[in-house]
């Protein structure tokens, strides 16, 4: 129970670091997109005659076709729920099932107490005695 204990921390300690290091190392990183060149309030207030011409590749089919194929107003929403559905759906699934198995591993076994039989005094009558006499009167 004590090796159980031991292994138990150390996997915590390791998870930790290793997010600590993970948030370090994306803290200190450049920004890949800081959005000095975006005009949010232009964005918002019609985005379908936006300049996006500086995207390249998918980003720019998603930004200048996700009006014309999803009724979304927010691309990111269009892009996770409509284009990705099916892949967001396995995801959840999968996260249901790993938060299940998880539940069903780290769950205390219940203890079996063996309940002890009723004394049986010279006068009193045991419990089946006093069910087969109810069971009598029906």
């Amino acid at each position: 129970m004590k090796l159980k204990k031991i292994l138990f921390a150390a996997s915590l300690a390791v998870l930790m670091v290793c997010g600590v290091y993970v948030a370090v190392l994306m803290g200190t990183s450049e920004p890949t997109y800081d959005g000095s060149d975006t005009d949010l309030l232009a964005l918002y207030e019609d985005p379908e005659s936006y300049d996006n011409s500086d995207a390249d590749g998918v980003a720019a089919v998603i930004v200048n076709e996700n009006l014309d194929k999803t009724t979304a107003l927010n691309v990111v929403f269009s892009v996770v729920f409509n284009f990705r559905g099916y892949d967001t759906m396995g995801e959840s699934f999968i996260l249901i099932a790993a938060i299940a198995g998880c539940l069903v591993i780290l769950r205390k076994a219940a203890k079996s107490v063996p309940v002890p039989a009723p004394e049986t005094d010279g006068g009193a009558k045991s419990e089946t005695e006093e069910t087969e006499k109810e069971g009598d009167c029906e």
